[in-house]
Order: C-alpha cells, then structure tokens, then sequence
C-alpha cells in the first residue's frame, strides 16, 4: 500500500518569533495594529486556534509570514511570548503567497456588529450580569463590553438599522441614548441628526454633558447647543505616581482617552457630592 504523505498544512509547530519576518506578499497592510490588546487577551485566554502560515521549510529558518500578521503582532509585541503555532505551505513563488494571503484574509469575514452585540448580550446574560466575566471570556475590552450591552438593550430598530447600514457608530449610538436621558425617540432624532449633520468628536462628547444637564431640550437644540464654537479649559493635575498607575490601567481597560475618563470621574464625584447637577 502506498504511503500517504502527510500535507505540509496539518503538521505545528512551535516557531521562534525571531525567525519570522513579515512577507511582502502579506496582504494587509491597514489596520493591522487594530485591537491587538483584545487580540492577545483572546488568546492568552483560549490559546492561538489558528495557527499561522509560513514561507519555508521548517528547520531552515529565517522564514516569511504569508498569513496571520495580526497574531503574529500580538505575540511580539503585546504577549512578549518567543514562539507561536505555525505551520509551513511550502516554498511558495511570490504569486502563491500573495494568492494564499488575498484568500485566507477574504476568508476571514468579521461578524456583523448586530451578531457580536447579541452574542456579548447572550453572555452578558449567562454569566449572570457579570460583564467582567465577558471581557475575561472573550478578550474585549470592559467599555465594549458595556457598550455592546447598552445597545442592545435600549437602541430602537431605527438605531440599530443605521448601525448595520454603516451610517453611524455604536459610540455616537450610545452618546445619543446617554443624551437623551431614557427618552428613546429623542435618542433615533440625535442619531438622525449626528448622520446629518456630522458633528465632530468633541462635540458630540458635549451634546452627552447638555443633555445630562437639560432633560427637557429637545434632539435639535441639544446639538445646537453642542455645536457652538466653544472655548476648553485644560486642567493640569499632579497625580500620585501610585493614582496615575491606576488611571493608566482603567483607561486601557475602558478603553477610554485619560482626559476623557479623568473627566467623568470628576463629574460623578461633584454630582455625587451634590456641587453640580
């Protein structure tokens, strides 16, 4: 009987990250950074399901990433780990490798926002209400966690229609619902009106703090008001070296710019006291 040879593909191993580089015929080139946080706690969680695919013969290194550059990035430089699961196509030609590349990342299909919100939701749901417990599961941060939550939860079909079409962003989804103060028909009007009108990051960050602070305004003079020229004052803190530690933490967790996080810490701490409404 003849032997059957055994495919390059279906042997792993385990490949020094210092004998890797980075093919030229590797595909993507944009976003390749992306997320790589949540990427490494994923697989520091469950372990690297795929493993990624060389250009060579095992054994005779330096050897050439064709697919898997964002696993390979978070092993480098995030996991710090020295080796990670390969497995070697072959001696490819520079046509191969590209062809291999092009397919496995056209292969890769990202869920649908609507499919991941409902997914977080159902273990969200499962774990009892323990978001921590879905971001230790899943890799993602704590504020998608909560965001995917939110939005699920309270955004209208209308807001998750334009979420799935593209024309809006879960942040400005839940910006809108956070404005509108529970009054979800002014929350579809704000999401209408931020598709419409395209106000900028900082303003959409105030029409959060007007509709906080004015629940009767309606959607068109909230980001009136949010959209007039407008002066910040910056606020410089010496922090505790032991309190800024702490804030690095919280804002790679949340996922959260410092200043933005800083802020609304603030603003709970004077609402709670009651020196602001």
């Amino acid at each position: 009987m003849p032997t059957v040879k055994e495919h390059p593909l279906a042997k792993i191993h385990n490949i020094l990250l210092d004998e890797i580089q980075v093919s030229e015929e590797n595909v993507r080139h944009q976003y390749a950074t992306k997320d790589l946080d949540e990427l490494a706690a994923s697989i520091k969680r469950h372990g690297l399901l795929q493993p990624i695919v060389l250009n060579g013969e095992y054994g005779k290194p330096p050897y050439e990433l064709i697919t898997g550059q964002r696993r390979f990035l978070a092993h480098q430089q995030v996991l710090k780990w020295p080796k990670i699961r390969a497995v070697f196509a072959g001696n490819l030609s520079q046509p191969e490798a590209v062809v291999r590349s092009l397919v496995e990342n056209l292969q890769r299909l990202q869920l649908s926002y609507e499919d991941t919100a409902q997914a977080v939701t159902y273990l969200y749901k499962e774990f009892g209400g323990d978001e921590r417990q879905v971001q230790k599961e899943t890799g993602l941060s704590l504020r998608k966690v909560r965001d995917f939550i939110l939005i699920e939860a309270q955004a209208t079909t209308k807001m998750k229609a334009a979420l799935k079409a593209g024309k809006v962003k879960p942040a400005d989804v839940k910006r809108a619902i956070q404005a509108s103060q529970g009054n979800l028909r002014k929350a579809e009007e704000l999401v209408a009106l931020i598709i419409e009108l395209k106000p900028t990051t900082h303003q959409k960050a105030r029409l959060v703090m007007y509709g906080e602070s004015n629940k009767s305004a309606s959607a068109e003079k909230l980001l009136k008001e949010a959209m007039k020229p407008h002066v910040e004052q910056s606020l410089i803190i010496a922090l505790p070296e032991q309190i800024r530690e702490a804030l690095v933490k919280a804002t790679s967790a949340l996922a959260m710019e410092p200043a933005e996080l800083a802020a609304k810490v603030l603003g709970d701490w004077l609402r709670s006291e009651g020196y602001a409404e």
